[in-house]
């Protein structure tokens, strides 16, 4: 796995919380105590969904990296129902445990939510929080509700489909995957997620094959569907979001409905790319949190 910087100490580690064990690998330079980039994927991710990102040069360097498998993802244990709240407190659990007071948080698509979440309930020790397409408000209403959002979030409705089918399917779901990958079949899959899937190197495509969980989507995805957005007016810490500029999971309506929530955030776009910038783009994104970490240094 890369590291944050070439002295950089990694560590995978596992801590318990109320959801269950959680594994997370660290990266440490800055020491125990200075805030860290916490990194929390979205569906169909875990620590592999950054990889790309922290091996950018320009990634931020002197801090430490906190990457997170959020509960039933990655290398973390599945759990039954939560709730948003439930999984920031897991995550604060996490963080506390490892030795951090303070921090910085980079959230993707579903992970986003948690991040912001954290900000609510964590506005002091939350020194930053960037998301990268979040998705939040619309897409909450749309698990809630999907023949009344099919024209807004058809694509993410899209998406929970086709896990509900992975998932009724059984242990036939890892083999379809595995031949999709094979065949060529799932970089025609990952269309509606990056703008050329083509491009993708083989470990990439890899990885979202093997981040694939249906059973963990369907559990986060009627956590969001049942989430509570208005105490979001309170979260503290500097808040940018983030948007690839062709992305067609996260909306520009849920963007402006997201700043909406978040009166002192601030808005970016990424020029040519979809849903996973952070992989498509990396140098970009990479960018964005070297230029908040030096604007918000934080001892």
């Amino acid at each position: 796995m890369p590291t944050a910087s070439p002295r950089a100490t990694v560590t995978s580690e596992r801590f318990p919380t109320a959801l269950g064990p959680v594994q997370v690998r660290i990266s440490r330079t800055a020491g125990v105590g200075a805030p860290p980039w916490v990194l929390l994927h979205g569906a169909a991710g875990s620590w592999r969904t950054f990889r790309e990102l922290q091996a950018a040069p320009n990634f931020p360097t002197g801090v430490d990296t906190v990457v997170i498998d959020l509960p039933g993802w990655g290398d973390s244990p599945g759990v039954g129902t939560f709730t948003i709240g439930a999984q920031a407190a897991a995550i604060v659990e996490v963080l506390t445990q490892a030795g951090y007071h303070r921090w910085r948080i980079f959230g993707h698509s579903m992970g986003a939510v948690p991040a912001l979440e954290i900000a609510v309930r964590e506005p002091v020790r939350t020194v930053a929080v960037v998301v990268l397409s979040p998705t939040t408000v619309i897409a909450s209403r749309a698990f809630r509700q999907p023949w009344r959002n099919l024209s807004t979030m058809g694509p993410l409705l899209g998406m929970k489909t086709i896990m509900r089918f992975l998932q009724l399917i059984g242990p036939m779901g890892p083999r379809l995957v595995a031949v999709a990958r094979r065949t060529g079949l799932l970089t025609l899959v990952l269309r509606p997620f990056v703008v050329s899937p083509a491009t993708l190197t083989g470990p990439v495509v890899d990885a979202l094959a093997v981040d694939a969980r249906p059973a963990a989507f369907a559990v986060a995805a009627a956590a969001l569907g049942g989430h509570d957005f208005s105490p979001w007016r309170r979260a503290g810490g500097s808040q940018l979001i983030l948007r690839g500029e062709r992305d067609v999971f996260t909306s520009a309506a849920e963007v402006a409905e997201l700043a909406r929530l978040l009166p002192q955030a601030r808005a970016g776009v990424l020029p040519g790319t979809g849903h996973f910038a952070h992989v498509e783009d990396p140098r970009a994104v990479a960018g964005f949190l070297a230029a908040e970490t030096a604007r918000l240094p934080a001892a």
